[in-house]
């Protein structure tokens, strides 16, 4: 089937099976993706002000959840976008569930969290109703349809539970709330590999554009840390050396995910392409822990040594991006022009990313001009190796 016609102004769902057609990506769904960047901001400046063990379980926990909820909009896009008024108001419905998120997010598994967990109910809520309005007149994709209404519905009675617990019994709930609702795609394999593959340009691109509202939030983060820096004391030169060193960072990370990853589509098979998806949610978690650790060493640059946990944070965040970096590689789909080796490139974000997780569990006592250098060797190398390869294919 092609894609769905254009010609009436109220569509019914319709599989969508472009092919190898190019399919860009909408402004509609650019403007959806703006609300993101103020949640990511809201997650970003929660974990800069409480840069430890428990600051870093209610970050991965809310932010797992947010990217559910951008992800469940975005594979509904993927396969039923249509050029109808109804998309552009169940997109305007999505944004008002989603600012939510953004409204109740600080703190939002704490004292926001009636506010914050409602905000991700309405959120799922639509998007799940969305995808059983779709199995209904697509009787293919019924079973994956219900399968996603299971899931959600698993995490709703979690999270109504939850709300009359305390806190600590809370987080556990609502991370079980937020694995049920994540895994449901995993039980429909059978079910989904009938159906045309996802797309090669589109589908990619997006992951690739919020990627890019993480990177933005970590180049903010040096900026706040910069500013920071500059209302206890006045700029120095090393102040300033280091903040130039840390956008350099996040940079690096851009250089890395957009040589490597973005510019490759996932293999075909949905196993592996839903593998690419939750990849993702790790090495996108790690941006936004490198930023926040970079945002926090900065002002600490007239220090001889970075506190502990601010380091841990920028090396452990890093080497978990780079071994995320790697394993994504692994599920990307090879042309006999391909430069890179099969192993080789993911063996260097490998050995990088473990060095410098051992470094983050070793804490060494070490300035923040030293810690920023040794993290961008680890994505120095990783550029050089893809700028040899490239550039030798080129000759």
């Amino acid at each position: 089937m092609s894609s769905p016609s254009v010609g009436r102004a109220w569509q019914r769902p319709q599989l969508r099976d472009d092919g190898d057609t190019p399919r860009p990506v909408g402004w509609v769904e650019l403007f959806f993706d703006l609300v993101f960047v103020v949640i990511i901001a809201v997650l970003a400046g929660d974990l800069e002000r409480h840069l430890d063990a428990a600051g870093l379980v209610r970050f991965l926990l809310e932010f797992v959840a947010i990217f559910w909820a951008w992800n469940g909009f975005t594979y509904y896009t993927e396969r039923f976008e249509s050029a109808g008024l109804e998309n552009r108001l169940f997109v305007f419905l999505a944004i008002l569930a989603v600012a939510g998120l953004a409204i109740w997010g600080a703190d939002g598994l704490g004292s926001n969290y009636l506010g914050f967990a409602i905000a991700y109910l309405l959120a799922r809520g639509l998007n799940i109703a969305l995808w059983l309005r779709a199995a209904r007149f697509v009787p293919r994709f019924r079973k994956p349809a219900f399968s996603f209404a299971v899931g959600f519905l698993v995490a709703v009675v979690l999270i109504v539970v939850s709300f009359t617990v305390d806190e600590s019994i809370r987080l556990v709930l609502w991370g079980a709330a937020v694995l049920a609702d994540i895994a449901a795609p995993a039980v429909t394999q059978r079910f989904q590999v009938t159906l045309p593959p996802i797309s090669r340009d589109k589908f990619p691109e997006r992951f690739g554009l919020f990627t890019m509202i993480l990177l933005g939030e970590t180049l903010a983060g040096v900026i706040r840390g910069v500013a920071a820096a500059n209302t206890a004391a006045a700029l120095t030169p090393l102040t300033m050396a280091d903040a130039a060193l840390g956008l350099a960072i996040g940079f690096g990370i851009w250089w890395v995910y957009f040589d490597f990853i973005a510019r490759r589509p996932t293999r075909p098979e949905f196993t592996i392409a839903l593998l690419w998806v939750y990849l993702h949610i790790s090495a996108m978690a790690s941006i936004v822990v490198v930023g926040a650790g970079v945002a926090e060493a900065i002002p600490a640059s007239h220090a001889t040594a970075v506190p502990g946990g601010v380091l841990a944070f920028v090396f452990g965040g890093l080497g978990a991006t780079l071994i995320s970096f790697g394993l994504l590689e692994l599920t990307l789909d090879r042309s006999d022009s391909e430069p890179t080796h099969l192993r080789l490139s993911p063996g260097l974000k490998f050995a990088a990313g473990l060095v410098l997780v051992a470094l983050a569990v070793a804490h060494p006592g070490i300035p923040v001009s030293v810690a920023f250098a040794v993290a961008l060797v680890a994505l120095a190398i990783q550029a050089a190796y893809g700028a040899t390869v490239y550039f030798r294919r080129k000759v």
